[in-house]
């Protein structure tokens, strides 16, 4: 199964994955994340995969959001995770994979979206869903 995940990076970490994952940056360009800032300062991945232009001033403390798909396992470590029990209360998890828990009590395991829906990752009948 492979689930959208966002995570914030700083200049040279956004550079490094961007060398790594070059089908994903080829010609796209990021914003820092400061939603006060006017004209955001901006890094840019040349259209070739060979380089990346950075014209303007970054400091070390601005970040970066990417967004990429991994393909997850039971043993997965996920940021949040919501569980639905047998007895139909939902529960809220951070850093926990499937397999961290006693999955005798768990119906249901989804993923929280950023807006508000739920993605189910795992049923007590089938296991992963894909």
């Amino acid at each position: 199964m492979k689930i959208k995940t966002k995570k914030q990076l700083n200049l040279p970490q956004l550079i490094e994955w961007g060398f790594d994952n070059p089908e994903l940056v080829k010609g796209r360009a990021y914003n820092i994340d400061d939603e006060n800032v006017r004209f955001a300062p901006y890094v840019s991945f040349l259209a070739d995969g060979t380089g990346v232009r950075v014209p303007c001033t970054i400091t070390q403390d601005n970040t970066f959001t990417v967004e990429e798909e991994i393909e997850i396992d039971e043993d997965t470590v996920i940021p949040r995770l919501i569980t639905r029990n047998t007895h139909g209360g939902y529960n809220e998890w951070t850093n926990e994979s499937v397999n961290g828990f006693n999955l005798t009590h768990v119906e249901a395991i989804y993923i929280p979206n950023d807006d508000l829906t739920l993605t189910l990752i795992w049923t007590k009948d089938k296991g992963l869903v894909e």
